[in-house]
């Protein structure tokens, strides 16, 4: 009696454990197929500046995914701050305080939790047009003045650094910026309607702070990630990235990065969940 007690209870939880499985697998289906049904909210002809592969291993086997590489923080011309000033972060949920008190402000903005927020991002636009302008701008200045004082060991070397960030931002940096946030998807959709330059995706908004032009501490915010940022390649288009040459790296950026010229082209798809999948992949031939 017993044993078969045990046997019967123990195919129970064997099976109530395959159904979850199973219900698991159909709502990650469901999710999925729902994503792709109807129009797809935006369709975007990125590359390899803005779709590097994760572990990707030739020998093995294993799955492959492509990461999303955006630029959500400040540097240079680009500056989240500009847009995600006190009444955006008031707008997303943030509770600010006012206080001439900067360690005040600093202990608030460290007990403040990272909110879930609707984030808009721009491919190829004035962000990106206005980043290479500032790089080839501060280059062309360095030349002019290596000019003046063609001896200048000090000078040549702010050229050739100058000349790297310039080719990086041409030829290898993503061209995708954080520029907007909310907590309507569809509201700023229409705000932006340009569907092959604006992505519209989930995210999450952190608080900084920083000093205003008087020298104050101010509270600022930050998109801090991206929900989705590792999109599955199908094993139908594996075959695009399995017969990649090796990267062909040029010199050496600034901050030790590399330029390369991008070897793919993806064609990515965001659905009904505002969420991405690999619509079609093409090698770049010389």
């Amino acid at each position: 009696g017993g044993e078969s007690m045990n046997i019967l209870s123990r195919n129970k939880v064997l099976i109530a454990g395959m159904a979850l499985v199973l219900l698991t697998n159909i709502i990650v289906i469901g999710g999925a197929m729902y994503n792709r049904s109807g129009k797809p909210d935006a369709v975007v002809n990125l590359d390899e500046r803005e779709l590097y592969l994760r572990n990707w291993n030739e020998k093995e086997n294993s799955g492959l995914s492509l990461g999303l590489n955006w630029n959500g923080y400040y540097y240079d011309s680009y500056d989240t701050r500009r847009w995600l000033n006190q009444d955006k972060l008031e707008k997303l949920g943030f509770d600010l305080i006012d206080s001439g008190d900067d360690y005040a402000i600093r202990q608030y903005v460290r007990k403040q939790l990272p909110r879930a927020a609707w984030i808009v991002l721009e491919f190829d636009g004035a962000t990106y047009h206005n980043a290479l302008q500032d790089a080839e701008k501060k280059y062309l200045e360095e030349k002019r003045l290596l000019s003046h004082e063609p001896d200048s060991e000090i000078q040549k070397s702010r050229l050739k650094e100058a000349k790297q960030n310039r080719d990086w931002v041409k030829y290898s940096a993503s061209r995708i910026y954080a520029v907007d946030a909310g907590l309507d998807p569809m509201q700023l959709r229409q705000r932006y309607p340009d569907k092959s330059h604006y992505i519209v995706t989930a995210g999450v908004v952190q608080l900084d702070y920083d000093y205003n032009a008087s020298g104050r501490e101010k509270v600022t915010g930050y998109v801090s990630e991206i929900s989705v940022t590792s999109i599955h390649v199908p094993l139908d288009q594996r075959a695009v990235f399995d017969s990649l040459p090796q990267r062909d790296y040029m010199e050496e950026g600034p901050y030790h990065q590399r330029s390369f010229p991008p070897r793919f082209r993806v064609r990515l798809a965001y659905g009904q969940r505002y969420e991405p999948w690999i619509d079609e992949v093409a090698a770049i031939s010389d």
